[in-house]
């Protein structure tokens, strides 16, 4: 009976999307692979509620949350063949559409998570969005923000580089992000984030790097009682539109969708702050070992993988970057 309530459910919900969209102006196709409280669902469904808001019957929005049409690997495939419309991505998912997403894989590229927004904000935003454009026709509505990443695990304090050494820690696809961490001494392991409360818990994987955020909504300081405040790595959130379907909006309409996408970025943003301020110290009241690392070895040791980097997106790039981000 769940099956068929869940089939009835579906399909009323499928019925009320149609009817409304034939009396919109604009249809439009949400996804999103996390759940309510996650960063990316949090700039997701600010975007929708403040595009419905403003635009009211002129545009009818389904979305799709909860990994319902896939991971974000998926959602990337369907967005470029226009299956959805809008999306938000993490920025290891940017780097394989676009590699010099890779950028933001290099260890402390940025000083703090407000110099970070003002780049975003300013020219290195743009060129970033431009850059998407070109190589992929994704039109970038906003740069969000996931936040800093920290470190934790489940064997021992991480107060310099040395402790990292043989530590299986989960990261991103993403090879750049790989690289930086074999470097400094760990072992990366590729792994499905939804997947990681469980390898903690079965060994698969001694710890991962995430923003505190993640790793309250996932609860691995449940699993892990280790966390090392390294900040090594800023994630934006690139909320993204199908370059077609953005062309195709009235010039009103874009108007609108950009305004409900910078709502987002100032959703997260907050969202970002308020954790970082409280979680430190509920994590320590769990009974969590909250540890503030030596960042000048951290820094140190992770120089060579600022060059390596620069052989993805190029040399000529980074300096670029290095210039518009100081």
């Amino acid at each position: 009976m769940k099956h068929v309530a869940a089939a009835l459910g579906m399909s009323a919900f499928a019925t009320l999307f149609m009817t409304a969209a034939a009396v919109a102006d604009t249809r439009m196709r949400l996804a999103v692979e996390t759940t309510s409280g996650d960063p990316t669902h949090v700039m997701l469904s600010t975007f929708r509620d403040r595009l419905q808001a403003s635009a009211g019957d002129a545009v009818a929005i389904q979305f799709n949350d909860g990994g319902s049409l896939g991971d974000e690997n998926a959602l990337a495939e369907l967005i470029r063949a226009g299956a959805v419309d809008v999306i938000p991505m993490g920025s290891d998912g940017v780097a394989a559409l676009d590699s010099h997403f890779s950028v933001f894989d290099t260890p402390f590229l940025f000083a703090s998570k407000e110099q970070a927004r003002a780049a975003l904000d300013g020219e290195f935003g743009q060129v970033m969005a431009a850059s998407l454009r070109e190589n992929a026709n994704l039109e970038v509505l906003a740069f969000g923000e996931l936040g800093v990443r920290v470190i934790s695990n489940s064997k021992r304090e991480v107060v310099t580089p040395a402790d990292l050494s043989g530590l299986k820690l989960r990261t991103p696809s993403s090879p750049t992000r790989m690289m930086a961490f074999t470097t400094l001494g760990a072992i990366p392991t590729n792994l499905p984030l939804g997947e990681v409360y469980m390898g903690l818990r079965q060994g698969v994987i001694d710890g991962q790097e995430n923003p505190l955020s993640v790793i309250k909504e996932f609860s691995l300081h449940e699993a892990q009682p280790f966390i090392s405040l390294t900040n090594h790595i800023y994630t934006p959130i690139t909320l993204v539109m199908n370059g077609a379907a953005f062309d195709a909006l009235s010039e009103d309409m874009k108007t609108q969708v950009k305004a409900a996408a910078q709502a987002g970025v100032e959703t997260t943003r907050i969202l970002s702050d308020e954790s970082d301020a409280k979680l430190v110290e509920e994590f320590r009241t769990a009974g969590v070992t909250v540890t503030e690392p030596d960042i000048a070895a951290f820094q140190a040791a992770a120089e060579p993988v600022r060059a390596e980097i620069a052989k993805v997106v190029t040399p000529d790039f980074m300096t670029s970057v290095q210039g518009m981000i100081q």
